[in-house]
């Protein structure tokens, strides 16, 4: 409004005041963005550009020159919206699309910028309204009301994507203890096995039980219950390795897929859940609570549906329990998928002084 009531107010009060509102506002729409994205905002570099623009413009030789005033203006508003592009799309961690467009909005406006700039240079107009009728200045304005329209539109959208995620993580993951609900599990292992049916891989499945939970419940209240199964999550986060997924099936059952894993590493997998898991209670507790897992296991190849190799560990797992607290059983598969053997192991349990 200001620029456009030139001629009918001093000239000086629309130049010194527009242009500082425009450069505290861009300033203000990074950190905007920043608080949203969970970075720094950075305040203070706003505020320093705009009160060195007021500075400036006590200076006559910088107020009365058009092309100064111009570059010392777009220079920070070209910065300003590669930084707003560079945020988009590096510090993005959630990959949200509005985000994302955000940034090639930017980068549009970035361009309409030096667009401006380099004309207003090439023929150093007299004043700034002069420049109006001219084509260029027809491609500049178009562009910055798109812009204007999209940061105006993306803003919510981006707070509605970020809340139909969450949403969506929820739908999926555990409350208790974070991990994959049985349904993300299922989605995320199968479609590893299903793209790599033809190629034969080796993975292993492991299905873990914790040793008669409820008396852990009966004993020491529900809530040290839930302690004990968010311990136990954190546990398989922990010793699995990156490229593992884990899961929560049931109440106190829990599941761990190793892609490409054979049979000697799913052991060793399971043993170190267990004995990490037994350390760990007995630290938290101060000696007071032992709580042990059972596992059933199993390794085969892709062309094996996960469902297959599941419900052998899971049988594995069931001739685990039978045969006592910290049991390891590894259950065989024929290429076929069918059952051919299993074999036992003893776990790690801090009932067992020799182990310990």
């Amino acid at each position: 409004m200001l620029v456009a009531m030139r001629g009918a107010i001093p000239d000086g009060l629309s130049i010194v005041t527009s242009n500082a509102l425009i450069l505290a506002g861009a300033a203000l729409r990074r950190s905007g963005l920043a608080v949203f994205l969970g970075q720094k905002r950075h305040f203070g570099v706003g505020a320093v550009v705009t009160l060195l623009w007021v500075a400036l413009c006590f200076f006559p030789p910088f107020r009365e020159n058009l092309v100064a005033r111009i570059n010392y203006l777009y220079s920070f508003l070209i910065l300003n919206c590669l930084w707003i592009v560079w945020m988009a799309f590096r510090d993005n961690r959630e990959k949200l699309r509005s985000v994302r467009l955000l940034g090639v909005t930017m980068l549009s406006e970035c361009a309409a910028f030096v667009w401006f700039v380099l004309h207003q240079n090439l023929h150093t107009f007299p004043d700034y309204l002069s420049s109006f009728p001219e084509s260029f200045m027809t491609v500049y304005l178009v562009t910055l009301l798109f812009s204007s329209i999209m940061t105006f539109v993306l803003p919510p959208c981006m707070v509605i994507e970020r809340s139909l995620l969450g949403f969506k993580e929820q739908a999926l993951q555990d409350a208790l203890t974070g991990l994959p609900n049985r349904r993300a599990f299922l989605d995320n292992a199968s479609s590893w096995v299903a793209d790599r049916k033809s190629e034969e891989q080796v993975y292993s499945v492991i299905m873990l039980d914790l040793d008669r939970f409820n008396s852990v419940n009966e004993t020491f209240s529900n809530a040290m219950g839930d302690a004990v199964l968010r311990l136990f999550g954190r546990v398989l986060k922990d010793t699995t390795g990156e490229n593992a997924m884990q899961g929560r099936i049931t109440g106190e059952e829990f599941v761990v897929f190793l892609p490409g894993a054979d049979k000697e590493f799913a052991m060793l997998t399971a043993q170190r859940i267990c004995r990490q898991f037994g350390h760990s209670c007995q630290e938290a507790s101060e000696g007071k609570l032992l709580v042990s897992a059972s596992v059933g296991l199993v390794t085969t190849h892709s062309g094996v549906d996960l469902e297959r190799a599941m419900e052998v560990a899971g049988r594995g797992l069931h001739k685990a329990k039978q045969q006592g607290q910290a049991q390891v059983v590894a259950m065989d598969l024929t290429p076929g998928g069918g059952l051919t053997k299993s074999s036992r192991i003893a776990g790690f349990s801090f009932l067992r002084k020799k182990v310990a």
